[in-house]
């Protein structure tokens, strides 16, 4: 146990000293600074107007201009001139002086006419449809009023039409709801267990290209090295995670944010994230992670130098990116074949299963079979890791072929 302990220690240490581990950590937080501030202030910016809208009414319906400043569009200042002011209105607006665009209400047989002068049709394409809406009610309502209705009268004809959703399963979870945010944590999810894993494999190359391993091997048992290995540098990618959420939670409390957030124009509800939600998810994270490491550390300890690990855990890292586009067609339908036959193959279970937690419903037990196949699974990749990583790590200068390292372990 002495020797798992130095093992686990030097790898943590090891980790948290890397230039690659500061300089990852302030990318991610400068990143997720750019992503929850940063649209606060171009907000902030859009609040100044693009210019000034003229409006030449000729129906006498428009008796201020603030409810075009509310309904329409607040990018803009809306005014109000006079038959006199047009020919020095379109001069301006022709010279792009201020003036971005003039609005002529007028009336021809019995109907409103809304005619919108502008130097080319794209700029009025952001408020054109909400001009129109809104112009309209306003000639309504002053057509109501010239038939002298009752109040009563007057809200029968307006009344706007009253949607109603029924769910029969209420309280289920909705894909437009749950999509972006599961699909954000199964791939923050991905980016951690390929990020830590290609950790251990690296670290795994190049401590065998120093030939450190030479003397731990005969100090240290194999299993005890790959589980300090995998164990220390987790727990620091666990660590620097901490470090990010952290950062995040900070800002969104500074930012004045809550559970819905706003993303390039999306918005994020986590709210679906309960106690189960975040169970699952921590079990998951931590299997897949074990699953992957052992399998990352064994591909490691085969390539004599540092410079082949990419070629080496290339299936490895195919087999991880397969299970997140899996996961990602999955939440289609979470429900359909494809997601259920592939939440309980090892390979794919933490990403797609997690998926099926966050926008369905499965049943604890579907869940707890899941759980308990890719514990099973973990348990014998860990084992046949070590296997592996007690031959591979004493493989100089022999290409390893799944032949040389089956009659290694059969030695053993």
């Amino acid at each position: 146990m002495r020797q798992f302990g130095l093992v686990f220690t030097y790898s943590f240490m090891e980790r948290l000293r890397s230039k690659a581990f500061k300089i990852m950590t302030v990318i991610m937080v400068v990143l997720l600074a750019a992503l929850i501030i940063l649209p606060k202030f171009l907000s902030t910016a859009a609040e100044t107007t693009d210019g000034d809208i003229v409006i030449l009414d000729q129906t006498g319906i428009v008796h201020n201009t603030d409810g075009f400043k509310e309904q329409v569009s607040d990018s803009y200042t809306w005014r109000v001139i006079q038959e006199a002011d047009l020919a020095a209105e379109q001069a301006r607006l022709e010279k792009e002086d201020e003036v971005r665009g003039i609005v002529t209400i007028s009336e021809e047989n019995h109907q409103p006419v809304l005619t919108v002068t502008v130097n080319k049709k794209d700029d009025s394409s952001a408020y054109l449809g909400q001009l129109n809406y809104y112009v309209q009610n306003l000639y309504t309502m002053s057509q109501l009023e010239r038939l002298e209705l009752n109040q009563a009268d007057k809200e029968r004809v307006t009344a706007s039409l009253k949607v109603q959703i029924e769910e029969l399963k209420a309280g289920s979870k909705s894909i437009t709801t749950t999509y972006m945010p599961i699909y954000l944590i199964t791939f923050l999810l991905y980016f951690l267990i390929y990020l830590y894993g290609g950790n251990v494999a690296t670290s795994v190359s190049v401590e065998k290209g120093s030939r450190v391993k030479e003397i731990l091997i005969t100090k240290v048992k194999p299993t005890q090295l790959l589980f300090g290995k995998v164990l220390g540098v987790g727990l620091a990618g666990l660590l620097q995670f901490a470090i990010i959420i952290g950062a995040a939670c900070l800002m969104l409390s500074v930012n004045g944010g809550g559970t819905d957030i706003e993303l390039l124009g999306f918005q994020l509800d986590f709210t679906f994230l309960d106690v189960k939600t975040i169970v699952v998810l921590s079990i998951f994270f931590i299997l897949g992670y074990f699953f992957y490491a052992a399998l990352f550390a064994a591909a490691g300890s085969l390539v004599s130098r540092s410079e082949e690990i990419n070629q080496v855990t290339l299936p490895v890292s195919l087999l991880l990116m397969g299970a997140l586009v899996l996961a990602v067609f999955s939440m289609m339908n979470v429900d359909g074949s494809l997601a259920t036959i592939t939440s309980y193959i090892p390979f794919f279970t933490p990403f797609v299963m997690f998926a099926r937690v966050g926008m369905s419903d499965p049943s604890l037990m579907e869940i707890s079979v899941s759980i308990g196949i890719l514990l099973i699974t973990t348990l014998a990749a860990c084992w046949l890791s070590a296997k592996i990583y007690q031959i591979g790590v004493l493989l100089y200068g022999q290409k390893p072929s799944p032949k040389l390292i089956y009659k290694a372990m059969r030695s053993l």
